[in-house]
């Protein structure tokens, strides 16, 4: 058996160390490079990473994310607007209100802004907001089912059948298939006491809802 030759295994062992510190080194660097680098890289990255999160349904973490941008740009419109869905989403209610009334006041002409406002206002109650931020997202877009719909349903709770079957059949007519809304139809003619028209739309939704089983 040969004699092993310690000063070469020290050797090697030296020069692994070294070249290790030098990657440690590296990796130091860049990362101390990444924290000078640019605002809007910056923002690039955090946004980037914000939308990955919330795709992947950490909302909480995408939150986070955005938010690191707002602090820099605190009237960021598009990051601002992304942050006021996930409120809504997570049932966040007080935020959502706060966050979207700022991107309607920043950007008048977002339908989507205005819908949502509107629909978190309906789950609170605050029905008279919720009517202007729904009537808005409508003028916006003309044909805005979901909003026409929600529309429908505040005129229902208010008792004015009329109009909540005005804005159903608008929902229809811009959304066939929307099931919700053919049943909403039934019960505010039911509430009118037309009922041919009640068993027609009830109906219908049950057509629907057995072609889509």
């Amino acid at each position: 058996m040969g004699i092993i030759d310690t000063s070469e295994l020290q050797f090697f062992f030296k020069a692994v160390t070294i070249n290790a510190k030098k990657l440690v080194n590296k990796s130091i660097d860049a990362y101390n490079s990444l924290l000078q680098i640019d605002p809007e890289s910056t923002r690039e990255i955090h946004n980037e990473l914000g939308d990955d999160l919330e795709k992947s349904g950490n909302l909480l973490g995408a939150i986070k994310a955005y938010k690191k941008i707002i602090l820099a740009e605190p009237d960021n419109v598009s990051v601002l607007f992304k942050l006021g869905k996930i409120y809504t989403r997570l049932g966040q209610n007080n935020e959502a209100v706060e966050t979207l009334r700022k991107v309607t006041l920043l950007d008048e002409n977002i339908p989507e802004a205005f819908y949502l406002l509107g629909s978190v206002y309906f789950t609170t109650d605050a029905n008279d907001e919720a009517l202007v931020a729904l009537n808005k997202a409508v003028a916006l877009n003309p044909a805005y089912a979901d909003a026409y719909y929600k529309i429908g349903l505040i005129a229902d709770a208010r008792s004015d059948h009329d109009g909540a079957i005005k804005a159903y059949l608008k929902t229809i007519d811009f959304k066939p298939d929307f099931i919700k809304a053919y049943q909403s139809l039934g019960f505010a003619y039911e509430a009118k006491g037309l009922r041919d028209e009640a068993v027609k739309y009830f109906k219908k939704s049950l057509e629907m809802e057995h072609k889509n089983n």
